[in-house]
């Protein structure tokens, strides 16, 4: 099964630059242009990750990504802010957010940051002799 990523942002090219590389790279990806209907999109399409940017008109991602992360029932899914707006820096430390990245940025630096919080890590655990 592959993994979802929900992109959330008001610029219309860049969730079709999202939807075609991240679908490319074998995810599963849903956008919005407005959060109006967040809640609604994240219980039936069930992400893995939450892309989403600060300026979303008239709301603030920070604010969203901050409910996001003190509500019982999304609090475990990672999100990545991602915007150009110099309050970005704050994402991690004031807004909970899992990872930040500025735009413009480099999509394969995007997929890489994707790929280490999305992908489960197979770790092999060895027994010690007897």
């Amino acid at each position: 099964m592959s993994k979802r990523i929900l992109a959330i942002d008001d610029d219309p090219d860049v969730l079709e630059m999202y939807s075609l590389i991240l679908t490319m790279e074998g995810y599963d990806v849903k956008t919005l242009l407005s959060p109006d209907n967040l809640s609604g999109a994240i219980f039936d399409f069930v992400p893995d990750l939450i892309l989403l940017d600060i300026q979303l008109g008239y709301y603030n991602g920070l604010e969203i990504c901050s409910k996001l992360k003190s509500n019982p029932l999304t609090t475990h899914i990672p999100v990545f802010i991602i915007s150009a707006h110099e309050s970005i820096h704050k994402a991690k430390t004031d807004f909970n957010a899992d990872d930040y990245i500025l735009k413009p940025f480099d999509m394969a630096h995007l997929l890489e940051k994707i790929d280490d919080r999305v992908s489960g890590k197979v770790v092999s655990f060895r027994r010690a002799s007897a």
